[in-house]
């Protein structure tokens, strides 16, 4: 009850918000009115009523359903509490345990095939936990205790990640960065804090434990590096990234073909030394071990409802493995869905196609952040298992689209209606009344988030295709610095 009647407040307060700000049009505090600080208070002004009126329809499609818990608010109101989620250090504790017992073992194949526990990381992601114990004596769970404090206090850096790409999109083409007084830096910093705690995925990222949190801020940092000119620290944010899925390296071929040797050379030798590292700690045939997992991970995928990629919504389509209930009524940790051919055909071959256009899009064109933001967010998509706490990378790539499709009107009259559409979708849960069609034909329903996500490609597609500047914004130069 107390739930339910938490959601109606938010309800009415994002509308009664959402209502002022567009006909009142409340100015930023601190900000003195010019063409620049009109753009800047349009911009933001839009966007958190994009943010809050998607909130409050998904709320009210929550209370409908009868189920408030399963909305936005309701993972936010767990996040900030002391709770701390052991999805990502739960199967690193078990692989830390099976290595530091049974050195002799391949861990993969007992962990993962025998065990069946979803360890589903390279040994390059398990070094952070391990190098401390092993230099220092520092006990695992202490570890996972700094990681779990650490994971939590990406949300506030996430913030200010998305202020200052927000910022340096907002002012793309103007000449010049224009400062921010205090109080507007503040001011703004609020409601960048504000879409952190609104941006479902991201939430639910941290309500579960993920590493996907930090993964989130290495992606934005990459993001707004690259916007600042800052190719090295760009890169080595990628390997951040590398480290935690080995699938990013995709990001390096893509420098590599257009010539971004410092970026692809500092992703590559922060990558390989960390792998060096691991093959030191673990042994070469444990790292090589991951290779079957892997493989294992393409024919399969998953099958239950927050896997919102194309192999998710193959197998719902064909009621193939498992939905809505897993071991216990929830997802199972154990199990996956049959090896089906049609699924794994259709998803290797979107994968591959999705990857490839990323790849290739512009190749002959200088880079610019949109570009950038293209193949973090084709990576994934393309994945097999892309769950949905995995698309939180959309926040900071909303942080330079929405400025720029605000300036460029991809779509024309239809601009404003189909940002509203990709925001809400891809920002907010709509799982209460979409798993209502579990068991029938219309499930791919269920993959909205997905639909959220292709629909952000396609405006990344068409804004790179539509910025005839963008080739002078290349790293190194500052013209669009916040």
């Amino acid at each position: 009850m107390k739930m339910l009647m938490f959601v109606l407040a938010v309800i009415v307060l994002s509308t009664a918000v959402v209502f002022a700000v567009w006909r009142l049009r409340p100015g930023i505090p601190g900000l003195l009115p010019s063409k620049e600080t009109d753009r800047v208070q349009t911009n933001w002004g839009l966007w958190i009523c994009f943010l809050l009126s998607g909130l409050a329809f998904s709320s009210a499609i929550a209370v409908i359903a009868g189920d408030a818990r399963e909305s936005t608010m309701g993972y936010l109101r767990i996040v900030l509490s002391d709770y701390a989620g052991e999805d990502s250090w739960l199967p690193m504790r078990r692989a830390s345990q099976q290595l530091q017992a049974h050195t002799g073992d391949l861990l993969y194949q007992v962990v993962f095939f025998a065990q069946h526990v979803k360890f589903q990381y390279p040994l390059t992601a398990l070094v952070p936990m391990d190098l401390p114990h092993r230099l220092f004596d520092v006990s695992t769970e202490s570890v996972i205790t700094a990681f779990k404090i650490l994971s939590r206090l990406c949300l506030p850096v996430i913030a200010w990640v998305f202020l200052k790409l927000f910022m340096g999109a907002t002012q793309e083409g103007t000449g010049g960065a224009m400062p921010l007084p205090k109080k507007a830096t503040a001011a703004l910093f609020g409601l960048s804090l504000l879409c952190v705690a609104l941006f479902y995925p991201l939430v639910r990222s941290e309500y579960h434990g993920q590493i996907q949190t930090a993964m989130t801020l290495a992606a934005a940092v990459a993001l707004l590096a690259w916007q600042r000119g800052q190719p090295k620290l760009s890169g080595a944010m990628i390997a951040v990234c590398c480290i935690i899925k080995p699938q990013w390296a995709v990001v390096i071929v893509w420098a590599l073909l257009r010539r971004q040797w410092a970026f692809a050379v500092t992703a590559a030798v922060l990558s390989l030394a960390c792998l060096l590292v691991a093959v030191a700690m673990y042994g070469l045939a444990n790292v090589l071990d991951y290779l079957p997992v892997i493989s294992f991970l393409g024919r399969h995928g998953e099958s239950y409802f927050i896997n919102q990629s194309i192999n998710g919504l193959m197998h719902r389509a064909l009621f193939n493995g498992v939905n809505l209930q897993g071991a216990g009524l929830i997802w199972s940790g154990t199990d996956f869905p049959p090896y089906n051919a049609v699924v794994y055909a259709v998803t290797t071959v979107t994968s591959a196609l999705i990857l490839l256009a990323s790849i290739v899009w512009r190749i002959t064109r200088k880079p610019t952040t949109l570009d950038l933001a293209i193949v973090l967010l084709s990576l994934t998509i393309a994945s097999p298992i892309a769950w949905d706490h995995h698309y939180a990378v959309l926040l900071p790539i909303f942080a330079v689209a929405f400025p720029a499709a605000l300036r460029l009107q991809p779509w024309g009259r239809w601009t404003l209606p189909l940002l509203w559409v990709v925001v809400a979708l891809s920002a907010q849960s709509f799982v209460q009344v979409t798993n209502l069609l579990a068991a029938t034909h219309f499930n791919f329903l269920q993959s909205y988030q997905l639909a959220g996500a292709l629909l952000a490609l396609a405006l990344l597609y068409r804004l790179t295709w539509q910025d005839e500047g963008a080739a002078s914004r290349l790293p190194g130069a500052s013209a669009s610095a916040a």
